[in-house]
């Protein structure tokens, strides 16, 4: 149980983040953030990668490895990727 006034300063710190509108923005983007094929396709990649650099190692695939660590690479830059302009207006691309 709280007492009176940490109730009375977790109120106040309560009202302070209400108000502000950066943490609420990014607080609400966090929580609406969806699985996207994108990011189902990086998960791919990189279990496969993953998969595929065991079995190099266990096979002594100097280049199979190599691959696999490439794709695993690869599956970090699907998963990060970000357009460069994805506000862009459809008006200003046929003009």
């Amino acid at each position: 149980m709280l007492s009176e006034s940490e109730q009375k300063r977790l109120a106040d710190i309560e009202a302070a983040l209400r108000n502000d509108t950066r943490f609420v923005n990014g607080f609400n983007r966090a929580m609406s953030r969806r699985i996207t094929p994108r990011r189902v396709t990086s998960v791919i990649i990189a279990i496969a990668a993953i998969v595929g650099a065991v079995v190099g190692l266990a096979a002594g695939s100097v280049f199979g490895t190599v691959l696999a660590i490439c794709a695993l690479g690869i599956a970090g830059g699907v998963w990060t990727y970000r357009p460069a302009h994805p506000e862009q207006p459809a008006a200003h691309l046929n003009p």
